[in-house]
C-alpha cells in the first residue's frame, strides 16, 4: 500500500526508540529504563506510581512490566514498597542513583519532544489527537479482524 499511515507510524516509532536507547546506553540502560524512571519521576510527587501504571502508560503487558521492574530493582534504580493503604500493593519509588539520572533523562525527553514539535509546527495538537485516538482504538479489546 502506498503512502502506509501505519507503516509511517511505525518507523516514526522505531526511529524515536532508537534515539531513546541509544541515550539510555550511555547511561547503562535501556529505552525503556529511561522512560520508566521519566514517568516515575514525573508522578511520585502526586500520586503513588504502581507497576500497573506502567502497564497502562507504556501498553506494555503484566509479564514485561514485571521484569522491567525486577531488573531495575536487580540494578538499584527502583524499590518497591508496601502501599500505605494495602501492602498487597508495592509502590515504585526510584532511588537516589536513579533520581540523579531524572533530571540527566528530563532534559533527554524535553529536547526530544522539541525537536518533534518543531518538525511538526501547527499541525503538533492534531497529530497528538489523532495518534492517540489511533493508540486508543487498537488498544481496545473489540478491534474489528478482517
Amino acid at each position: 500500500m502506498k503512502n502506509s499511515i501505519g507503516i509511517a507510524i511505525k518507523k516514526a516509532n522505531n526511529a524515536l526508540s532508537r534515539d531513546s536507547d541509544h541515550y539510555a546506553k550511555q547511561l547503562g540502560l535501556t529505552g525503556m529504563q529511561i522512560s520508566t524512571i521519566n514517568f516515575i519521576a514525573n508522578h511520585e510527587n502526586t500520586q503513588a506510581v504502581f507497576q500497573r501504571d506502567l502497564e497502562r502508560e507504556f501498553n506494555i503487558r503484566k509479564a514485561t512490566a514485571s521484569s522491567l521492574v525486577s531488573t531495575m530493582v536487580r540494578k538499584q534504580l527502583l524499590i518497591r514498597v508496601p502501599a500505605p493503604n494495602d501492602a498487597r500493593y508495592k509502590q515504585l519509588l526510584l532511588t537516589p542513583e536513579a533520581r540523579q539520572l531524572a533530571t540527566k533523562i528530563e532534559a533527554f525527553f524535553e529536547v526530544s519532544e522539541r525537536r518533534i514539535q518543531a518538525l511538526l509546527l501547527a499541525n503538533t495538537q492534531l497529530t497528538y489527537d489523532s495518534l492517540t485516538k489511533i493508540s486508543t482504538a487498537f488498544t481496545a479489546t473489540n478491534t474489528p479482524k478482517p
